[in-house]
């Protein structure tokens, strides 16, 4: 993989899962719920960015 955004991204998601994983369930504060919300909305998003990406550079590859 010579493409360093992908190593950090995937960096990022495993960050993301720890925190939905170490984050109390009952939360009063705002700050933490919207943290929340972003970091539900990334455990989605990174996934599908990496395998695109992964697949662009494959299909790049196979092209050539």
């Amino acid at each position: 993989m010579d493409r360093p955004e992908l190593v950090h991204v995937l960096t990022l998601w495993f960050v993301v899962l720890i925190f939905i994983q170490t984050a109390s369930g009952t939360s009063d504060s705002q700050v933490l719920d919207a943290i929340g919300i972003v970091a539900i909305l990334l455990m989605y998003f990174l996934p599908v960015w990496i395998i695109i990406e992964l697949t662009s550079d494959f299909i790049c590859v196979v092209w050539k």
